[in-house]
């Protein structure tokens, strides 16, 4: 009998089944498959897991990360032809050509908030930049009863604006930003703005029956690093979870979030970690991104529970 896989990947374990003795090897490896793990197994595989920090991919910059989910984004949109236009988006009942529209009016905001056109940045305190649905409305109505190609040329020009500010030798990084009355540095508004393309390309991948995207590990990282170092500032703005019950405290917590651009990552300052939080990485950003409620993310939960269920209703506080 030839050895599995000895010959490249023309050989599958399928194969098995015309070669003499194949089937009997295939019963015997669906047994073993079928038996149930020790039950101390899992308990071995999550403390492993909680004790070795996870070395995560090296992270993409945020202009990078902007500039890249940019091209992804662009390259959807001119892939989709007729009724695709008209596919109603779930999270919005918006159609397709609606969302787009939103985000010409929110680009466009940014722009201006990075000084990048001719009228000063609105100040934290303006009102009507705390709705971010809501902002630019109007325009965004007028833009969706014309046509899409129109729409689209209108949303290139404003993250073109935006992608060559940011790729140059006059960005600042650590220069002060503010996005829908969140202060922000340059760079993690751009991460801000990344999660929010991402996030609506999927949605349209959903409306239009397409699949969704595998993102790059570099940006996963970016986006996933980013939302963990904010949770302590999130926590501590957070209102206690269904109004009851003390304000949450941070005690030392690892979260660890699996698969290609995920990591390991320890809060709430020294001593004896209390609490872990296991989670795959895509899916614990679909839970920041308000795709994914926080109480169905599979996980693997030890210590506070509070706690950790607070952790990620925060995670979603600026969700855009």
């Amino acid at each position: 009998m030839s050895p599995v896989g000895g010959n490249g990947d023309d050989e599958r374990i399928d194969d098995l089944t015309g070669e003499p003795g194949g089937a009997e090897v295939l019963a015997a490896l669906a047994e073993t498959v079928a038996v149930a793990p020790p039950p101390a197994l899992r308990d071995r595989v999550v403390a492993e897991i909680g004790r070795r920090p996870r070395a995560g991919a090296e992270p993409a910059t945020g202009p990078d990360l902007y500039r890249s989910r940019v091209a992804v984004l662009y390259r959807l949109l001119g892939e989709l032809a007729g009724e695709d236009w008209s596919a109603v988006v779930a999270p919005y009942g918006w159609t397709v050509h609606r969302l787009v529209a939103h985000l010409v009016m929110i680009e466009e905001y940014t722009a201006r908030q990075l000084g990048l056109t001719g009228d000063a940045p609105l100040p934290p305190g303006e009102a009507s930049t705390g709705d971010h649905l809501g902002l630019g409305a109007e325009q965004a109505d007028d833009l969706a009863a014309g046509p899409p190609d129109a729409t689209v040329e209108r949303w290139w020009a404003a993250v073109g604006l935006i992608a060559g500010h940011v790729g140059s030798v006059g960005f600042d990084p650590a220069a002060p930003v503010s996005l829908h009355q969140w202060p922000f540095d340059a760079a993690t508004a751009l991460v801000a703005r990344s999660f929010e393309l991402w996030t609506h390309g999927d949605d349209i991948r959903r409306a239009t029956g397409l699949p969704l995207e595998d993102v790059p590990a570099a940006e996963l990282r970016t986006m996933s690093s980013t939302s963990v170092e904010g949770l302590p500032l999130l926590l501590a703005l957070q209102p206690p979870l269904r109004g009851a019950g003390p304000p949450v405290v941070l005690s030392p917590t690892r979260l660890v979030l699996t698969g290609p651009g995920g990591g390991t990552f320890d809060l709430g300052g020294p001593g004896p970690r209390a609490n872990l939080l296991v989670a795959d990485v895509v899916d614990y950003c679909r839970v920041v991104s308000r795709r994914l409620a926080p109480e169905a993310l599979m996980a693997t939960r030890e210590g506070d529970e509070r706690l950790l269920a607070s952790l990620l209703v925060a995670s979603q506080a600026i969700a855009m």
